[in-house]
């Protein structure tokens, strides 16, 4: 028995704001059939005794540790910049009139 219709196809594609055709309706009724399906059968495997893991892979991210550095000075920033006024980064404006 299809536990997915046409007509919830339908009404998702709908939902989706996706236009189907007929047989694109069709076609996907049966894969998402298919999908539920495989996992129906997943959800029926008994895991009685089976320590449940949120990340099976044993590697963890070598990082390497944080260390306070001095950063560039206000004078020393604005040395690199093509216009600096009033001590700030001067840059084209993008945004209409100034208010």
């Amino acid at each position: 028995m299809s536990q997915i219709s046409r007509d919830e196809v339908a009404h998702l594609a709908r939902l989706a704001r996706l236009a189907l055709t007929d047989g694109e309706l069709d076609s996907f009724a049966g894969q998402l059939d298919a999908i539920l399906g495989h996992v129906g059968q997943i959800q029926s495997v008994d895991v009685t005794g089976v320590q449940a893991t949120d990340n099976p892979l044993t590697s963890v991210n070598v990082t390497r540790p944080d260390a306070v550095v001095a950063g560039l000075s206000q004078d020393e920033a604005l040395a690199a910049a093509p216009r600096a006024e009033d001590g700030r980064f001067a840059v084209p404006r993008i945004l209409g009139e100034a208010e």
